[in-house]
């Protein structure tokens, strides 16, 4: 996992994506502005406002049907509403408590220093990641917006439960 880059505005690493009725809503988590050169280890959460409480809202009114969510739901309120300094702690710790929700083990390496490239699979610029087909699966509110691609992993692991695995397994 790369710890070194330097933080890249507008992009996935502040932002996800979750389906509600009306269709796809932007969650993005405000961060403290330090400057370009901050790496993505150290890019600091901002809590002038509380939006630790208005994304849980909307992920509770979005997924609160959904099959799965009353499995899942307070351990990804639990971190959601911890007040991580760091950014990068708050992914690392959510895709932790998602590979452990579905017995996925795998080791997370760390990079020492930035690798532009290497050998390994990119996918931290979005136009790579966002091309990865993801099968349809239920979803919610399939009657009403039909299937929404590119959501949150919260999104399949509320709908589909430990079925997720398989998805994943399959890309």
């Amino acid at each position: 996992m790369e710890k070194h880059e330097h933080f890249i505005k507008q992009t996935h690493r502040n932002r996800c994506v979750i389906a509600t009725t009306q269709g796809p809503l932007p969650l993005s988590i405000p961060l403290i502005n330090e400057g370009n050169k901050t790496s993505i280890a150290n890019k600091k959460i901002a809590y002038t406002e509380n939006w630790q409480a208005k994304h849980w809202r909307a992920i509770e009114s979005s997924y609160n049907k959904s099959a799965y969510f009353e499995y899942f739901e307070e351990e990804i309120k639990t971190i959601l509403l911890k007040k991580h300094e760091f950014l990068f702690d708050l992914n690392l710790e959510l895709i932790q408590h998602l590979f452990h929700v579905l017995r996925l083990k795998r080791e997370i390496l760390f990079t020492s220093e930035y690798q532009a490239s290497g050998d390994f699979e990119d996918l931290r610029d979005e136009n790579v990641s966002n091309k990865i087909e993801f099968p349809p699966y239920y979803q919610v509110f399939n009657d009403k917006t039909g299937f929404l691609p590119n959501m949150s992993i919260l999104d399949l692991i509320f709908n589909e439960g430990l079925r997720a695995k398989e998805y994943l397994l399959n890309l």
